[in-house]
This record gives C-alpha cells, structure tokens and sequence, in this order.
C-alpha cells in the first residue's frame, strides 16, 4: 500500500511547540488575548493578529529545531516499511515564506533518528494534487480542511487528532485517531 504521511503534527510535535510559543506571544509579548477560533489548526486562523504580528511570529519560530518525534512514530512508520509499504512523505512544510530551512531541519531530526521514507513532497499546498498524482491509498494528516478535502474526493485518509481539533463525522473514508499505535491498527486491518 501507498501511504502519504504529513510530517509537521503528526511525526514531529512542532505543532504542540507552535502553539505554545503563539500562546506565550501573544500573551506575553503582545499582551492581549488575540484567541478567535480555539479549534483551529492554523496559527494565522486561531489568532486575531495582524500581518506584522504574524510576520514577527513566524521570522521568530518558523524555524524551530527544539521539536521531538512523536510517540510510536519512529517504530510504527519502521514496521509500515518491514510490512511493505512506501511510505511518502507530502508535507507543507517550507511552504511558509518565513520557514527558510525547513526541509533541512526536517532531513536533519529524521536522520537523527534514523526514520527513512521512499519519497518527500515539500510546500505541498495542494496534497490533493499530490495524492491523486502518486496513487497515494491512505494519508495520514492533522489538518481538518485538508482531511475533509481528501475524504471528499474519496481518498482514504486519517485524521491524526492530537491536539484539541475540530472532529470529523463518521465516513468510510477516514479514521480518527489521537496517536501512532492507532495508526498502526487500522493500516493493519485495512484492506485496499
């Protein structure tokens, strides 16, 4: 099976680290509470912050490198590989202007960790695009618009929910789940 597997939520907790640091900013440094959509994804969407708030944010953690991986993730994605599967790599990441050395970072913590796939996608901002053209049979993303965006368009997905994120409704296209051994379950009983 083609698996596509977005990075930055799912195998790295930058996105716990983001939203901390957002926190603090704009409670520390902005001293304000700027929250307008507690369950969004997207930093630029759950704050009411200008452009130059945003710029500041970003130029300041875009870049990131105190991030670890994921529980289960360096294992699971070793036993997706000894199982068979290509693994693909389709990840927004140094889609930000801001994020200058994204995909070096990123290279950097996987092969620390020893964590191989067969193939990376970098600033996808159109991972319907990238899972159509690759054949992908099931992604593996935390974002909500994205998720709902495959599941419409009947790709088999799965909605990695670690933080407090919007849920999906019920689809045979897509499977909640909050953590790598779930992954690992359902793409072990799943049947293409």
């Amino acid at each position: 099976m083609k698996i596509g597997i977005d990075l930055d939520g799912v195998v790295f907790n930058t996105e716990m680290l983001w939203f901390t640091y957002a926190e603090l900013y704009d409670c520390i440094e902005l001293n304000q509470n700027s929250v307008v959509n507690k369950d969004e994804a997207r930093i630029q969407e759950k704050y009411n912050w200008s452009e130059d708030e945003i710029n500041v944010f970003f130029n300041r953690y875009a870049d990131i490198k105190e991030f670890d991986i994921m529980p289960g993730a360096k294992e699971v994605i070793n036993l997706l590989k000894k199982d068979g599967h290509e693994l693909v790599i389709i990840s927004a990441r140094g889609a930000i202007s801001n994020q200058k050395n994204g995909e070096n970072i990123a290279f950097e913590k996987l092969e620390k960790e020893g964590i191989k796939f067969d193939k990376y996608y970098w600033k996808q901002t159109d991972k319907l695009g990238t899972c159509k053209s690759e054949k992908i049979d099931v992604m593996i993303d935390d974002n909500y618009n994205i998720c709902k965006t495959l599941i419409n368009e009947n790709i088999h997905t799965i909605y990695f929910h670690s933080l407090n994120r919007k849920h999906i409704e019920d689809n045979s296209n897509v499977k909640e789940v909050s953590n790598w051994g779930e992954v690992y379950r359902f793409i072990k009983n799943y049947h293409v």
